[in-house]
């Protein structure tokens, strides 16, 4: 893809389980905010939270939408979110190592 087309990106987030992740998919799919979103299994999480160290089971999901949708993206995913504080990173995809045609159908997605 040349420079000048329009990019994808990723969006990583935790969840606290696999009801809340799911509903959000849904959402952002039916708003074309999203193309596809990968709900991965369990995971261990340990992090610093109010001081104090902590530990929890957590859900990954990966978001992959449009950069031009992304930040409407990280929205809803932050209305939509049960934590106070939700994980969401935004990781730029590098289109020239990255298939031509699932680019596309991305933006074609989100669009």
């Amino acid at each position: 893809m040349p420079d000048t087309a329009p990019t994808i990106c990723l969006l990583y987030t935790t969840w606290p389980d696999e009801e809340s992740v799911t509903r959000a998919a849904h959402r952002l799919l039916e708003q074309g905010l999203i193309a596809c979103a990968n709900i991965l299994g369990g995971s261990q999480s340990i992090y610093r939270w109010e001081g104090e160290v902590q530990s929890a089971r957590e859900i990954i999901a990966l978001f992959k939408t449009s950069s031009a949708s992304a930040r409407q993206a990280r929205a809803e995913i932050s209305a939509l979110h049960p934590y106070d504080e939700p994980c969401i990173l935004a990781l730029d995809v590098n289109s020239a190592l990255s298939a031509e045609s699932f680019q596309n159908w991305v933006i074609e997605q989100t669009s």
